[in-house]
């Protein structure tokens, strides 16, 4: 369980149910949106917020393609980087055979000033030692950005995390499992076929084949905060789940996050999520002071 949070508090909380990282925001996206037009990369500051309060994994968030951004990040010792399809994405897609300019050291061979050629608008990620997890919303999208370098793979989102409904996320989910079905049934002409269609290597639809799943961990993102939805999502073959920051507009917070976690755990226990259920069944807003 991944949780979004905006403030330390929550961040704690996140911690104390037993999340695997937390993903900073400066504010919630409506409330970016309305303040200053468009949604934008996490501030470092609101990364060092978090980071400074809790000893789990912080996810720092950039722009599509924005290696500045990302490099940043790294500088700030963030354990993760989502590279977001939402915040306003730069494109370097107008320039054919898109060639980045990595200006650091480089992860894995020690040598400074490689260039890497990329056809895509997306951030080359094998040169950071920091890894990287992006958005998908079919197969051959999350391939891709596999075989660019992320090492987790989510959902990807078609609205706002404040607006965006669970349906989609369920919708995405089944369409990679499907796909991954036709991988693992067909033959090495069907392989071949889609490596012409996804334009991956033969060797990565083979390790998808073998492993009858994606070859990194594979998160569902989007409305993810009732434990029954966190339980469903589990049986269709994800490894984990982001959670949104509605689940901080719960009746009890605490309580919700450890159902989430308990629903992680135990999916295909329905004893166990028969009580989750009920101690769940409303959405509910936080009680006030005066009950």
């Amino acid at each position: 369980m991944m949780v979004t949070v905006v403030t330390p508090s929550q961040a704690i909380a996140a911690e104390e149910a037993g999340a695997c990282a937390v993903i900073p925001l400066d504010a919630p996206n409506m409330v970016l949106k309305t303040k200053e037009g468009a949604l934008r990369a996490t501030s470092i500051a609101a990364v060092n917020m978090i980071m400074d309060r809790v000893l789990i994994p912080v996810v720092g968030r950039v722009r599509v393609g924005h290696i500045i951004e990302a490099k940043a990040m790294e500088a700030a010792k963030v354990s993760c980087i989502d590279e977001h399809e939402l915040i306003n994405p730069i494109t370097t897609a107008y320039v054919p055979e898109t060639t980045q300019h990595i200006a650091f050291k480089d992860g894995h061979n020690g040598a400074y000033g490689y260039v890497h050629k990329v056809a895509s608008a997306r951030i080359y990620k094998q040169p950071f030692r920091v890894p990287f997890m992006c958005g998908a919303s079919d197969l051959g999208e999350a391939l891709t950005r596999i075989q660019e370098g992320a090492s987790v793979i989510r959902t990807a989102y078609p609205a706002d995390e404040d607006t965006h409904e669970v349906a989609k996320t369920f919708e995405t989910v089944r369409k990679i499992a499907d796909s991954i079905c036709q991988i693992v049934d067909g033959d090495d002409a069907k392989l071949y076929g889609l490596q012409t269609t996804y334009g991956v290597s033969i060797e990565l639809l083979r390790m998808v084949k073998q492993q009858k799943r994606l070859p990194v961990p594979f998160f569902a993102a989007g409305g993810v905060f009732m434990p029954v939805d966190v339980a469903m999502l589990r049986s269709m073959g994800c490894d984990g789940v982001i959670v949104s920051m509605r689940v901080f507009k719960t009746l009890s917070v605490e309580v919700r996050l450890n159902d989430i976690m308990t629903a992680l755990a135990h999916y295909d226990n329905p004893d166990v999520l028969a009580e989750i259920v009920e101690r769940s069944g409303g959405y509910g807003a936080k009680p006030t002071a005066n009950g």
